[in-house]
């Protein structure tokens, strides 16, 4: 007789999946992609995903039986579970981690601790205190708490030293308890019953309430609102009817009592419907075309295409005439951006043209609508859910029929995952994804990555361009200002850009300023001795917010009050040097004080229809001048906006790292690209204390080539990306000493199979403690004519036999490949 086990993956950052054995009542209905509850160490009870079935025994351990199942088809498609298996290897990450970041919190069952006395314990409370007796005798009495339970029993918050000496001493046990997270909206319907369904029963009905004013009146607004006597019956929801009828919940239940009523409750949607879009085609130009019949040309023979077009030159509309054709064939479609900013732009041109077949998913949705979007996608019904707009977490959506992804402005670093794991990229992700699936990759930019460009040229992409702007209009024109003192008195605006905002104000027309720093101001400054506050957690110096008159620190979320007094030398000299959104929107004010202003940054978008409440104002023009951060360079569509100021250009340049030129040439082409997109042609104000440095000179040129041919050159010569891929490493502890040996021990290490020369560090970063830990970089640079998976191999085995020894254990090593 056959025995079989399941590998069940948990939500644990372990490397490894767990052995378990499938008892042999449930062996006909545990297939892969299945949630399982499963027992886990002595007393803990989790939830995991079947991520394969077979007949070998664990070796190192006795397998565990299965406790029960918890559906009875995958909530998890095999196509995931491999995308998952390809994550963790290619990211040098554990596949829990994948897990957590992939399934939505509402479809993982949250373990719940729940404290009992223990039945073997012998009641000598000698060893307790007064407080730890007194739960043991509440315990007696009520036998089962949870921690919020405990808390308020003993009328404490801080319950963990008592529970520890209590289990210690074994005087009680924990039992876990799952609870199901996710809960369907339900909402209850008002129906007549079988004995009223006629009109004799209908008859009977109303006599039967005739001395009770307001069940009779509860009564007449069903009729009315179910329409019984026209020519198509409405469903009435209880909620409804009470509020129309002006009644209360008990009229309604006395009519069920009656046995006039029946209540119904049905399972709704969360997510909001919308009309059907429309189905004409889209009329596209000459240069659209030509660009479209490339592609499909291309995709021929190619999986990926790139398609690199101006701004404002059509990308989207080409966009939606090949997903209407993916649609038509029934398949699934994946169209990603790098922003929830665009998405709120992006949906409504999409639901346009495909209506309720669009569905939008990020991390702004609470659990329960994400669950909602998940089920949609994997029921795949060739309805809602066929066509799915989203970030990067849009990847982990359980595809079936995928036939297309599109990554819109796919150079955006906003695509890469920095914390928690896995710190994927969702462009080369969903590239991989779609290969999983045989679908096609669309990436779209007007000013792609150098490693998209490169993989084009060495004919792994296909490549399509778009050089003309859509109806003709041209780019906008850009010119440069100086930040001198004597130009920009105030170090803000400059004399050019005060007038061509106040002419465009006098048009009616709108302005969007771009600073790429949130807050009032990024320094206080002691005038006297230079001394600055800094996060006491972190070595970083802490950002003015005048909304909320707090210094805060931009990496750990810290607030302090301002201090009056230098902490230094006492002097009251203090100053704010540097200007961020919050001070510019001050600024604009005091020059323009009939505007109406607003900001589109982190702090003004914290609420889940903050980006949609700020981006609908300025498109329906209840907004004259946007100011924000880079997201307002992100593909957004205004057709009123004539000017762009970019306020400081050097902030951008000036960055210590390798990609600075390339994102400082992006962030700039991109914001441009904003003004003019209608009927005139629109003008950009790029300020700089430089301005005839030789990026921005390129950005005014529209010279996307010539950067990317001096960068290209650059990297090539000192092995960066394109020409080299890079893994990160990140050692990470509260003690610098310790991190500065482990470094170098590892540093050690490493440098014995790979060329110490393409190993960077150990160097801290220019913030190296956040959150009161130290953080120590190695960077290793592996030429691209090498195997990558061999490296990975080599640095997997040497974390494995190097964090065995008890001296590094407590250090944490964060992997980063392909850092951004």
């Amino acid at each position: 007789m056959k025995t079989y086990f399941a590998e069940i993956l948990l939500p644990l950052a372990v490397p490894n999946s767990f052995t378990y054995r499938i008892p042999k009542n449930m062996e006909p209905y545990v297939h892969l992609g299945l949630r399982v509850v499963v027992p886990f160490g002595k007393q803990k009870i989790l939830t995991g995903i079947v991520i394969s079935i077979h007949e070998t025994p664990p070796s190192a351990y006795v397998a565990k039986y299965i406790d029960s199942l918890l559906d009875d088809e995958a909530i998890v498609t095999p196509q995931q579970i491999q995308f998952w298996e390809w994550m963790a290897g290619y990211y040098l990450c554990n596949r829990g981690d994948i897990l957590l970041a992939a399934l939505p919190g509402g479809l993982r069952l949250a373990s719940e601790s729940k404290y009992i006395l223990n039945p073997a314990f012998d009641g000598d409370l000698s060893r307790f205190n007064e407080r730890e007796c007194q739960l043991i005798e509440i315990l007696s009495k009520r036998e089962v708490l949870d921690s919020k339970e405990v808390s308020e029993a003993l009328g404490i918050k801080s319950i963990q030293k008592t529970l520890k000496n209590l289990l210690e001493g074994e005087a009680i046990l924990i039992m876990e308890d799952l609870k199901e997270r996710y809960k369907p909206k339900l909402e209850t319907y008002v129906k007549l019953s079988d004995g009223v369904n006629d009109e004799d029963g209908l008859e009977a009905a109303f006599k039967a309430v005739q001395s009770a004013a307001r069940q009779e009146e509860a009564l007449m607004m069903y009729i009315q609102l179910s329409n019984r006597y026209g020519d198509i019956i409405h469903e009435v929801k209880k909620t409804v009817l009470q509020k129309r009828a002006n009644v209360t919940s008990s009229v309604v239940k006395d009519l069920v009592k009656k046995g006039i009523f029946e209540l119904e409750e049905r399972e709704v949607g969360r997510l909001p419907k919308v009309e059907e879009g429309k189905t004409e085609e889209v009329e596209f130009n000459e240069f659209q075309l030509k660009a479209l019949t490339e592609i499909k040309s291309l995709f021929e023979t190619k999986d990926t295409v790139l398609l690199h077009g101006i701004t404002s030159s059509g990308k989207t509309e080409i966009y939606t005439h090949l997903i209407r054709e993916q649609l038509d064939k029934g398949k699934q479609v994946l169209y990603i951006l790098p922003e929830i900013a665009l998405t709120t732009q992006m949906i409504q041109r999409l639901q346009r043209y495909f209506g309720n077949t669009v569905a939008v998913y990020h991390s702004k949705f609470n659990q329960n609508e994400r669950v909602e979007i998940w089920n949609l996608v994997l029921k795949n019904d060739g309805e809602r859910g066929s066509l799915i707009l989203g970030a990067r977490s849009a990847v982990f959506l359980p595809f079936s029929n995928l036939g297309l992804v599109i990554v819109d402005e796919e150079h955006e670093t906003s695509f890469k995952q920095f914390e928690p794991a896995p710190r994927y990229h969702a462009r080369d992700s969903a590239i991989v994804l779609a290969s999983i699936h045989g679908a096609k990759t669309l990436l779209g930019s007007a000013t792609p990555s150098y490693e998209s460009v490169y993989n084009a040229k060495m004919g792994k992409y296909g490549y399509v361009t778009i050089n003309e702007r859509y109806g003709g209009m041209e780019l906008p024109e850009i010119t440069t200002a100086s930040l001198s003192k004597k130009n920009a008195p105030t170090g803000y605006f400059t004399q050019e850009l005060l007038k061509e905002i106040k002419g465009s104000l006098d048009l009616k027309e709108q302005v969007i300023l771009f600073q790429n720093r949130r807050g009032y101001a990024p320094v206080l400054l002691c005038e006297m001795c230079g001394w600055s506050p800094e996060c006491t957690r972190c070595d970083v110096t802490l950002t003015f917010h005048k909304s909320q008159d707090r210094l805060v620190c931009h990496y750990c979320g810290s607030k302090y009050q301002s201090p009056h007094l230098c902490a230094a030398c006492g002097s009251h000299k203090l100053k704010l040097a540097g200007f961020g959104t919050e001070r510019i929107e001050e600024e604009i004010l005091i020059q323009f004080p009939d505007a109406k202003v607003a900001r589109l940054d982190l702090d003004s978008t914290r609420t889940k229809y903050g980006y949609q409440k700020i981006l609908s104002d300025f498109q329906d023009g209840f907004i004259d001048i946007l100011i924000g951060t880079q997201m307002v360079t992100k593909g957004l569509d205004f057709g009123k906006v004539n000017l762009v100021g970019i306020l400081n250009a050097d902030l951008l340049l000036k960055f210590p790292d390798f990609r600075s030129t390339e994102r400082g040439f992006q962030l700039m082409t991109q914001v441009a690209g904003r003004a003019g997109r209608r009927q005139k042609r629109g003008k950009v104000i790029i300020q700089s204390h430089d301005p005839q440095q030789w990026v921005i000179q390129q950005v005014v040129e529209g010279n996307y080539d010539a950067v990317a041919k001096k960068e290209l050159g650059e990297r090539r010569k000192f092995l960066y990306p394109p020409f080299a891929r890079l893994i990160m490493l990140t050692f990470r502890h509260k003690q610098v000493e310790l991190v500065d040996f482990t470094a170098a021990s590892y540093h050690k290490e490493l440098c014995a199979f790979i060329d110490e020369a393409n190993v960077l560090g150990p160097e801290y970063p220019a913030v190296s403690r956040v959150k009161n830990r130290f953080n120590k970089h190695i960077i290793i640079k592996i030429d691209r004519k090498f195997n990558i998976a061999t490296v990975k191999a080599k640095i997997h085995s040497l974390n494995n036999r190097f964090f065995s020894d008890k001296q590094f254990k407590e250090v944490r090593l964060i992997i980063n490949v392909d850092p951004q």
